[in-house]
């Protein structure tokens, strides 16, 4: 079974998905929507401001077995689109590219991209990740030349995904390892002012594990283990707001360093 994805514009770039199953109409959509909107950001990054350049997929023909797909530019003038090799040709190298970082093959991407455009590439390649055994072919022809021609299994898929996920994680990830107002509650202290040593704490939000926390400065630390009589309560009874700066070792959180308290959030975590 195939489903045919056919686009000429200067020239012809067909992908082919050579599917074990049938793909969900749900996949298919949204890898084609996505496909599109790169596509389109593709030629309007290669533009100028003022060529009106409209791009869209249109549903040429379905029959038994393919699903054939035109890209089509409407009344666009393709003089501004004519790179050496042809439109289609520059696009396909940067889907190319594109892969090439993503399974790690180089080491930078041939355009930067943002994590809606990592989202979109996840979406793309959904139709044959979810399939074992599947793959998907892109071949660009002149004329009956092929210009370039390259393959994406379901196992690199797998792998696209994987990855792509590993980069929308990290950039979810404060840069600087700082978490701004999280809740901290203590789960054992040392009372001196001098030790940096037998003091953990929990922070939920970051891990359920208990950890080594040290302090910006010793203010802070006492200000925590004496907290405003009006609790009533020992100070490892309440939970506190602070800002705290992830320490890690091989990618990995071991230790939290408070750099600010806010005694104002001081709460206990019993009361509703």
């Amino acid at each position: 079974m195939s489903n045919i994805l056919e686009i000429d514009l200067d020239r012809k770039l067909e992908i082919r998905i050579n599917n074990e199953r049938p793909v969900s109409l749900k996949d298919l959509s949204l890898s084609l929507l996505s496909f599109n909107h790169q596509f389109h950001k593709f030629v309007e990054s290669e533009t100028d401001k003022l060529t009106d350049v409209g791009t869209e997929l249109l549903i040429k023909e379905v029959r038994k077995g393919s699903i054939i797909i035109e890209l089509v530019s409407q009344a666009a003038p393709i003089v501004p689109l004519l790179w050496e090799g042809g439109t289609l040709c520059q696009w396909s190298n940067l889907v190319q590219g594109i892969c090439h970082w993503l399974l790690g093959k180089t080491e930078n991407p041939p355009k930067e991209v943002s994590k809606q455009d990592l989202q979109e590439w996840y979406k793309f390649v959904e139709p044959v990740a979810k399939d074992h055994g599947s793959q998907m072919n892109f071949i660009v022809s002149n004329g009956g030349t092929v210009v370039n021609n390259f393959t994406i299994n379901s196992t690199e898929a797998n792998a696209i995904q994987n990855e792509i996920g590993r980069k929308i994680e990290r950039l979810d990830s404060p840069e600087d390892h700082v978490h701004r107002r999280k809740v901290m509650y203590w789960y054992q202290a040392k009372f001196d002012p001098n030790s940096e040593t037998g003091n953990r704490a929990i922070i939920d939000d970051l891990s359920k594990k208990s950890m080594k926390v040290i302090f910006e400065n010793n203010a802070v630390k006492d200000a925590m283990l004496h907290p405003p009589e009006v609790f009533k309560k020992q100070w490892h009874e309440l939970a506190y707001v602070v800002d705290v700066e992830v320490e890690t070792v091989r990618g990995e959180p071991k230790m939290y360093k408070v750099l600010k308290y806010y005694p104002e959030y001081t709460f206990d975590p019993e009361e509703d």
